[in-house]
């Protein structure tokens, strides 16, 4: 009768590719890629223009950003990557909203971390807010 091609919820196909899930990234694929040069996950940080993010380089080719995280957060211009880390496709910074409570292991201080995260790059004082 006057089903749509695909039946009834035929028109929903379309809507499913403006959303993906990020690829996976980072030691044994245990992060998702935020941003053409940005791996984090919540049980290993972030990863910042290491070889970690390699996997990630190609996300710059689409017109489409693939969706990571767990939570919107920083006035909803990033996505909580890890305990503490709020992350958009071009940076990261610290968000108290994205702390982990449930998970000892990820419950760490960031303050202390802080050199695994970042690696060399400078942490500005609008990171560490």
């Amino acid at each position: 009768m006057n089903c749509p091609p695909g039946g009834k919820r035929g028109e929903i196909a379309p809507l499913e590719g403006f959303t993906r899930e990020c690829p996976s990234c980072g030691p044994n694929r245990l992060g998702q890629c935020f941003g053409p040069h940005i791996c984090c996950g919540p049980t290993i940080g972030c990863f910042i223009g290491t070889s970690e993010t390699y996997r990630c380089r190609k996300e710059s080719l689409y017109s489409h950003p693939c969706i990571a995280g767990y939570a919107m957060c920083r006035e909803n211009t990033g996505r909580c990557a890890a305990s503490g880390i709020c992350c958009s496709q071009e940076s990261c910074f610290m968000d108290s909203n994205c702390r982990l409570r449930d998970n000892t292991e990820n419950d760490r201080k960031i303050d202390s971390d802080l050199n695994a995260i970042f690696g060399e790059l400078e942490i500005s004082d609008a990171v560490v807010q």
